[in-house]
């Protein structure tokens, strides 16, 4: 069963207590509104009846006119009070019924006693003695009645405060009864939640927390028919498929392994049987041109010539192929890195070389990153390089490093005043062996911005370029959170 569905079952039965309830409590309280009323009445015919004895008591002193019409009214109200009685339980009607019986009997003895003249009672002589002893034999008799009356009235009025007292321990049985119902449903909810909601969810984040810990081989379980139950199913495929996926990374890892010392074997080879036959083309081809040119028309010797170039030229982009390689495999070692410092080296290197021309340097100071040193003086190198090569027609030329604030983050810029380019061609920039100049106007292999790419990559930046044609360029790259090369990281399960 859901968890909704037991709330709202659990909701239903103590409402439905609640209710039972309360009409056992109106119910209750109906019965002593009854016996209330009840006592009410039986305390108003026992008084009704008292003072028909009192009457009835002086009527027998003086038989005064008074007291005859007093014991009358008081006979009326009596009579009414029986009339209008509401006692409803088998022994209150048998009462009342003696009480009426006796009430007609009283009324004709009284009646007769009534029709005696009073003046016939003063003189006691013969007949006269008899009825005086007839009419203390009905007054005795008449006191009598109304004197079991009176005791009718008190026995009503002790059933009905019995009455009451029943229905006030049956409300105080019903009130305990209901609160422990209610005690016991409160009872069986918390125990049912515990069991069914609370046991289950905290086994649940107990194995999350070991999954998450990194042991993928828990079970979550079947676990329940209710919501719980479902999460912990669904939460058990999603941990087996990452487990599947995680296999899977595994197999791509240890391919990757396998692809990286492939590529290490490949390089190894690159760099020592490819060389060799290079080196051999190029010294045997000047060679030829120091012992034999004199033998050679100069269509031999410009031959012997192109192949000395494309020889060196091979060797160049060994060396830069070898060099995009190692960028990619290389560990990093994060620094603080002044990246002013790197430049201005670079430049007095450049300044210094071998048919050096003059540049103006503008060189920002102390601007640094944390970054890998190595890597980092590699890009830069490059890009100086770069804009070192493009400028080689520009009459003042101008190189600058600096750095801006673009959307909260530092980016660095190498700007040059030299040949530019055209930015419908940028997407080609940072790609292998694509060039956007002609070799014979910019010389080199077209790997050294694809080099500078992959470095800045592997410290979570980005580059990018911003230029006109004739009128130089600016390349910007940023340095974020630099990768770790830590095998541990690469497995989410540790």
């Amino acid at each position: 069963m859901k968890i909704g569905s037991k709330e709202r079952l659990a909701t239903a039965s103590l409402l439905g207590v609640i209710c039972v309830i309360a009409l056992a409590v109106w119910w209750t309280y109906a019965e002593l509104d009854d016996a209330s009323r009840e006592r009410r009445e039986a305390s108003d015919i026992a008084r009704a009846l008292t003072d028909m004895r009192l009457v009835t008591d002086e009527y027998a002193l003086n038989h005064s006119e008074r007291a005859r019409a007093q014991w009358y009214e008081v006979s009326r109200r009596v009579d009414n009070l029986l009339a209008a009685s509401r006692l409803a339980g088998q022994t209150e009607q048998e009462l009342l019924a003696g009480l009426r019986d006796k009430r007609t009997e009283g009324q004709q003895i009284f009646g007769d006693l009534a029709l005696t003249p009073a003046d016939d009672r003063t003189d006691a002589s013969g007949a006269e003695l008899i009825n005086r002893r007839y009419e203390v034999q009905s007054l005795n008799r008449l006191l009598i009645f109304e004197q079991d009356n009176l005791g009718a009235a008190f026995r009503l009025s002790d059933l009905a405060t019995e009455r009451g007292n029943i229905a006030e321990r049956r409300l105080f049985v019903v009130v305990l009864s209901g609160l422990a119902l209610i005690a016991t449903i409160k009872v069986g909810v918390s125990w049912s939640i515990r069991r069914n909601v609370l046991t289950p969810v905290a086994r649940l984040q107990h194995v999350a927390y070991q999954v998450a810990g990194g042991d993928w081989g828990l079970e979550f379980g079947r676990g329940g028919d209710d919501e719980v139950g479902d999460l912990t199913r669904n939460l058990g495929r999603m941990t087996q498929s990452l487990r599947h996926s995680f296999a899977r990374v595994e197999r791509s890892n240890q391919e990757l392994v396998s692809l990286n010392k492939e590529l290490e074997t490949f390089s190894y080879s690159v760099s020592h049987d490819l060389r060799g036959p290079l080196r051999s083309m190029d010294g045997f081809s000047l060679a030829l041109l120091e012992d034999y040119g004199d033998k050679l028309d100069e269509e031999g010797k410009d031959s012997l010539r192109r192949i000395r170039a494309a020889s060196q030229r091979m060797g160049r982009l060994i060396d830069d192929l070898l060099g995009l390689s190692h960028v990619t495999r290389v560990n990093l070692k994060i620094e603080i890195v002044n990246l002013s410092e790197i430049v201005r080296e670079i430049a007095a290197a450049l300044d210094h070389q071998k048919n050096a021309r003059t540049v103006q340097w503008l060189i920002e100071e102390n601007l640094t990153a944390r970054a890998d040193k190595n890597l980092l003086g590699i890009a830069m190198q490059n890009l100086l390089q770069n804009a070192w090569k493009v400028t080689g027609k520009t009459p003042e030329a101008t190189i600058r490093f600096g750095m801006q604030r673009q959307d909260g983050r530092q980016a660095f810029f190498v700007a040059d005043n030299g040949a530019g380019f055209n930015t419908d061609y940028a997407a080609k920039l940072f790609e292998a062996f694509q060039r956007l100049h002609h070799a014979d106007d910019f010389p080199g292999t077209g790997i050294g911005l694809a080099i500078v790419q992959r470095i800045i990559r592997r410290h979570s930046g980005t580059i990018w370029a911003e230029a006109k044609e004739g009128k130089g360029a600016t390349f910007f790259f940023t340095i974020g959170q630099p990768e770790h090369d830590n095998p541990g990281q690469d497995n989410p399960a540790g």
